[in-house]
């Protein structure tokens, strides 16, 4: 398969436009865009590897909100530099959670066997993490959305 063709029919312009067309829908109001956009955040951040893109969509339908959006922000969790930062703030925050502190050696949280051993940590520091990231991600989005466009 030739690779450039490829390439070529993937356009970051086109892609742009159909994200900014979703959020810019008339039909739609400025709560359930910053909602759509939250709940894929909050699923970006949680500890539902592997699972979180079915969970966000699923959500988007149960709860009537945009699944495009939901789709667009659960995928942050995918970008590589992301990841291990995704990983230590669950640690950390299931660490200050548990512990009063956060820890000052990190363990290998790339491995699932030193995962796994403290699996009760990252879980719960996850969840608490994202709910946080998702509240402060809908404050934002809503002041943005608030400003910037007039439903």
């Amino acid at each position: 398969m030739n690779y450039q063709k490829v390439l070529r029919r993937f356009n970051l312009d086109k892609i742009k436009k159909s994200i900014l067309a979703e959020i810019a829908c008339t039909n739609t109001s400025n709560a359930t865009i910053a909602l759509s956009l939250t709940l894929g955040i909050f699923f970006a951040f949680s500890p539902a590897w592997g699972f979180q893109t079915v969970l966000a969509i699923s959500f988007a339908l149960l709860l009537r909100l945009n699944k495009v959006l939901a789709l667009i922000t659960v995928n942050v969790s995918s970008i590589p530099p992301l990841i291990p930062l995704i990983f230590i703030a669950g640690y950390q925050t299931g660490a200050l959670i548990l512990h009063g502190e956060f820890q000052k050696d990190l363990p290998d949280l790339m491995n699932l066997k030193t995962l796994g051993e403290n699996y009760l940590q990252f879980v719960l520091g996850s969840l608490v993490f994202a709910v946080l990231i998702g509240f402060i991600f809908y404050l934002v989005i809503s002041l943005i959305l608030g400003r910037y466009r007039k439903v």
